[in-house]
């Protein structure tokens, strides 16, 4: 019956298509995707398609951060500037004031969105790196980032922005590979994630499940592109990779089983997955919309599940979402997770008045409540 109840729910909601999967213990124990994968709605979702994860990008990209972090490559207090020489002189706004920022910019201020960057991809130094190479990587156009002024000194506040995108160029110096290469040898092949990729130019067209916009209540297809895939070899740590359903659970599911995989592959280590999820700032979620959560390395943390309005009675649930409405829950306590992909720009209330539904079921379903 529990499981007869979500899957009402999604189709309820009227999204043109919804995919969602969950795991516990590494193993299915729900399943639904409704809707149709085409505009015309004459083809049905079949559950492999192709979605664009937008920040649902970041906690791979901090996941393999942590990787090198375990490995002693890099360490959450080194200066950024260390692998990114540009970040060694910053400037700060301060009213109407630009001023030398006194506070060196860390690899945790990148976890944890404190670095005081915008989600600013229009200024002018950065309009000038494509000028002059529309081919530009991901290291040439992060640098860029560090010639306008933060919003604020390092480590002083919150403020969600192009964090993860820099935190994606350090790995990239780091390991001495390109950041997506990274990915693929650290994350993706040892898990069996075939699908999951920065390279849109080469991806099948045909398997993306069509993009829409949310207007006036109406759904609109959008054309098929990401904002933040600037150009062929700059990879977004913080918004671009395309991935399925099947493939991200592969991911959530071993962060979710303490760092292990299905296949006894160490993505990474427990005190690890408990780092990623501890509170870095204040008591609560900063943002505003996530009432009960913290944010910790990456990702929502929950602090409070009564303000959170959960029924699990747990605070061991953390992840994050997507600009079109992908949605990750993962509970390392209960080994549990899901995954929720939709293709809907736009929809604000997909994450007050679904994605809740979602995570509280998935509770329900594995019998924890």
């Amino acid at each position: 019956m529990v499981t007869e109840n979500l899957a009402k729910f999604i189709e309820k909601q009227g999204i043109p298509s919804s995919d969602v999967i969950i795991y516990h213990n590494h193993k299915e124990i729900f399943r639904y995707h409704c809707g149709f994968k085409d505009a015309d709605r004459s083809i049905p979702l079949k559950g492999s398609e192709l979605y664009f994860l937008y920040s649902a990008t970041k906690v791979i990209t901090c996941t393999a951060a942590m990787r090198l972090v375990e490995k002693g490559i890099i360490s959450i207090d080194d200066p950024v500037g260390k692998y990114l020489p540009a970040y060694n002189k910053l400037f700060y706004k301060s009213g109407n004031e630009i001023r030398k920022c006194q506070n060196t910019m860390k690899i945790r201020h990148l976890f944890a969105m404190r670095g005081g960057l915008s989600y600013d991809f229009g200024t002018p130094p950065i309009r000038k790196v494509f000028e002059n190479n529309p081919d530009a990587g991901t290291i040439e156009v992060v640098n860029a980032f560090a010639e306008t002024p933060l919003l604020f000194e390092p480590g002083t506040n919150y403020n969600y922005s192009l964090c993860h995108d820099v935190l994606g160029a350090v790995i990239e110096v780091a390991s001495g590979m390109k950041f997506g290469d990274f990915l693929k040898k650290e994350i993706f092949d040892p898990l069996g994630m075939a699908d999951t990729t920065f390279d849109f130019e080469n991806a099948d067209k045909s398997r993306f499940a069509t993009l829409y916009n949310l207007s006036q209540d109406k759904y609109f297809p959008a054309p098929l592109r990401c904002a933040y895939i600037l150009g062929k070899n700059y990879q977004s740590g913080g918004a671009g990779l395309i991935s399925t359903v099947n493939d991200y659970v592969l991911f959530s599911d071993a962060l979710a089983c303490n760092g292990t995989a299905y296949n006894g592959y160490r993505v990474l280590r427990p005190e690890t997955v408990d780092l990623m999820r501890s509170n870095q700032n204040e008591t609560k979620y900063p943002g505003g919309n996530k009432p009960g959560y913290g944010y910790g390395f990456g990702v929502r943390t929950m602090l409070n599940p009564a303000a959170a309005q959960s029924d699990a009675p747990t605070d061991f649930e953390f992840g994050w979402d997507g600009a079109a409405g992908t949605y990750v829950g993962i509970d390392p306590y209960h080994h549990l997770t899901c995954v929720y992909a939709q293709h809907v720009l736009g929809h604000g209330w997909v994450y007050t008045d679904v994605h809740p539904v979602i995570r509280d079921t998935m509770y329900k379903i594995a019998g924890i409540i």
